[in-house]
């Protein structure tokens, strides 16, 4: 059988489970009345959530991404005459003024306010170290899920989950800054998500 499927069976046992269990006690509580559209929502939010569980979870495989919310952009740091960060196929991580396409990026929810980032033209996925240096790898880790931050000025920081502390940074020169040593309200890690035409 099929992996996908065998992950999405409990989801739909689950789903039958809740189904049954409601027709049974609501027949016998005729004081409260339920819609069928509100019982649909119920049943449609219990399945998100499983599907957000499997998916974050996977039984001990390393996390995916959602679907949805998959935005392809650049992110122009604000740091001297300004950078947009690039994920190169040798794995480094840096800044360039002008953009090549290998700063094109894919951001993807993993969940409420976590990310991810991959490389368009690398396939990379961007993690930070802790050490505070970021690097790009082809296979998605705990060290590739990044806080993201809109700060007060409309900029965005993004630090290490499973290293709270340490944020992506460059440096005046482009070059990849060690993420431990500066903070949140620094120009250095604020980004700005780009979309060009």
């Amino acid at each position: 059988m099929n992996v996908s499927l065998l992950l999405l069976l409990p989801g739909f046992l689950l789903l039958l489970v809740f189904t049954v269990c409601d027709h049974l006690v609501g027949a016998k509580r005729l004081d409260q009345v339920v819609s069928p559209e509100d019982h649909g929502i119920r049943l449609q939010s219990l399945w998100k959530l499983h599907m957000r569980d499997t998916l974050l979870k996977g039984k001990g495989s390393s996390p995916r991404p959602l679907s949805e919310g998959v935005k392809q952009q650049l992110l122009y740091c604000r740091v001297g005459i300004g950078y947009h960060l690039q994920i190169l196929p040798t794995g480094s991580v840096g800044g360039i003024h002008k953009p090549t396409e290998y700063c094109w990026l894919k951001v993807f929810a993993m969940k409420h306010g976590v990310v991810g980032i991959r490389g368009v033209k690398s396939g990379l996925y961007l993690c930070i170290s802790g050490e505070g240096l970021a690097y790009g790898v082809e296979k998605f880790s705990d060290d590739c899920l990044l806080k993201e931050n809109l700060e007060e000025n409309h900029y965005t920081t993004y630090s290490s989950l499973s290293q709270p502390g340490i944020y992506l940074a460059l440096s005046h020169k482009g070059a990849l800054k060690r993420g431990n040593t500066v903070g949140r309200h620094q120009s250095c890690t604020h980004f700005l998500p780009r979309k060009t035409v």
